[in-house]
């Protein structure tokens, strides 16, 4: 835990000694006001994780169940993925594929279970996800008996109709 701390104290540094050398005279006129989104949005990312990257692992897991450790290791796992996928994407690689892509599927899968987990231990119900059934199929027994009762009660409305229509 303390080398993920150096290594944070090292990329602070690097960064801070880039931002000191890259003037905006560098820049592109029209990327200046870009960049300095990104470096706003950037320091705003590194004061939100200092936090986290200043306590060791082993404290901050005492501190998490069972179900907050491993969602905590499956969002450190696909976020890492995502940025390899974003890097690799940026590099023109081709991902449909990669066994990357495959890697993410497995860690969603995990979240799910865990998910599901979660949600057994609390007594609720899983949601339903994003996706509907890809094949749906129709109880035709169950479509039957609803036709039958639907035109039985039109024939005794309109036999009805006829007698009061009669007397």
């Amino acid at each position: 835990s303390s080398g993920i701390n150096a290594e944070y104290g090292q990329h602070y540094y690097i960064t801070n000694n880039l931002r000191k050398k890259m003037s905006d005279d560098a820049l592109p006129e029209e990327m200046i006001g870009t960049f300095h989104d990104f470096h706003n949005s950037l320091k705003s990312v590194e004061q939100l994780l200092e936090p986290y990257l200043s306590t060791p692992l082993d404290e901050m897991y005492e501190m998490l169940s069972p179900i907050e450790q491993a969602k905590s290791e499956l969002i450190t796992a696909y976020t890492v993925n995502a940025l390899y996928w974003s890097f690799l994407t940026t590099q023109g690689t081709k991902l449909e594929q990669h066994p990357l892509k495959k890697e993410m599927e497995r860690i969603q899968m995990y979240m799910r279970k865990v998910k599901k987990l979660e949600c057994a231990l609390k007594g609720v119900r899983p949601p339903t996800g994003h996706n509907p059934p890809t094949h749906q199929t129709v109880d035709k027994y169950a479509a039957a008996r609803f036709i039958k009762r639907g035109i039985g009660q039109e024939k005794d409305k309109t036999v009805k109709k006829h007698k009061t229509s009669d007397t």
